[in-house]
């Protein structure tokens, strides 16, 4: 058959024609596709930042918390010690106690300072145990009041009463102006800071337990979900500063 010149364009130019079409429908089809991946790809990636962003809040959430207890009971601890260090002074009155140095010197400075201080960190404890509000710290509580009470007019002779809320307060001057021998009498031996000393100890060696536990919690194994997020490393974040 014979094919004449202009059908022989003709067919060549439709040829051409129909595969750019296609080409154009292709490259437009992969760039739909292409940008549609990228758009999945980017939502997959969002929503797994938003993941792991609240699973790492979650446990910056858990650590803070333990390290708010860890810290409470730290505190526990140390005021009760404290009570305990302050009342061992002032209940002694073997040689060279502070009741015969004072008798020595000709004041009582240091008898005064010590009172003022046992007060203090007793009146610290109490707050913690309060915010504690276990029930052996309750009962803790109840037997420092009626301990307290016991010994109320003796320390009322020192210038120490108590208030509302059932916190100590000093009154310095009625302090300062009790002799020697009264000091003795009131706060050496076996009277009330010997007494509230017993039961500081008890409080400082719950506390210490206490504090370990919340430490163990925090670095158990069946605790890692908790420290680590998803690329494995520990959250960031400061410890907390002990307060004294």
């Amino acid at each position: 058959m014979r094919v004449t010149r202009n059908y022989r364009d003709g067919m060549v130019n439709f040829r051409k024609n129909n595969k750019n079409s296609q080409t154009s429908l292709l490259q437009s089809a992969l760039s739909r596709n292409s940008a549609s991946s990228r758009a999945n790809r980017l939502a997959s990636l969002l929503g797994n930042n938003r993941s792991t962003s609240t699973n790492i809040l979650g446990n910056r959430n858990f650590v803070s918390s333990s390290q708010k207890s860890q810290k409470f009971y730290y505190d526990m601890q140390y005021h009760a010690k404290q009570v305990g260090e302050y009342a061992d002074a002032l209940k002694s009155t073997k040689k060279d106690s502070i009741y015969d140095k004072a008798r020595e010197s000709g004041n009582t400075d240091q008898i005064v300072s010590d009172v003022k201080s046992f007060v203090n960190q007793y009146n610290n404890m109490l707050d913690d145990l309060e915010e504690s509000g276990t029930r052996s710290d309750q009962l803790v509580l109840t037997q420092l009041n009626g301990m307290f009470r016991s010994s109320e007019r003796d320390l009322a002779l020192t210038g120490v009463t108590r208030n509302a809320d059932g916190r100590l307060v000093v009154d310095e001057k009625k302090l300062e102006a009790a002799d020697v021998d009264t000091l003795e009498k009131v706060w050496g031996g076996n009277g009330f800071s010997a007494k509230a000393a017993a039961k500081a100890g008890t409080v400082e060696a719950t506390a210490e337990k206490n504090f370990e536990a919340e430490k163990s919690s925090i670095y158990s194994p069946f605790n890692r979900s908790n420290l680590y997020g998803s690329s494995g490393s520990r959250n960031s974040g400061s410890y907390f500063n002990y307060r004294r």
